[in-house]
């Protein structure tokens, strides 16, 4: 079965990660507010929670994807805290 362990569908080569998340950072401002910060990352998991344990767990993030169902999802969280 060609194109199966390969990575490659129908002659081209198939991308390893499933979702790609827009990711900014976020930064609480003297007031309280949240105010965004940096420029859109383009970052790629194979799943949310995985996304999560790449980022910093000490500072807070805006994300936005599309999930399995297709609807757009936009969440404000902080990465995963390493035991």
């Amino acid at each position: 079965m060609r194109g199966v362990r390969d990575g490659e569908i129908e002659g081209r080569e198939q991308d390893m990660m499933r979702y790609k998340y827009n990711v900014r950072e976020l930064k609480d401002t003297d007031d309280g507010d949240i105010a965004d910060v940096g420029t859109v990352e383009e970052m790629e998991a194979m799943s949310f929670k995985k996304l999560r344990a790449k980022l910093d767990h000490k500072k807070k993030y805006f994300v936005e994807y599309r999930n399995k169902r297709n609807n757009f999802v936009s969440v404000i969280t902080s990465g995963k805290e390493p035991k």
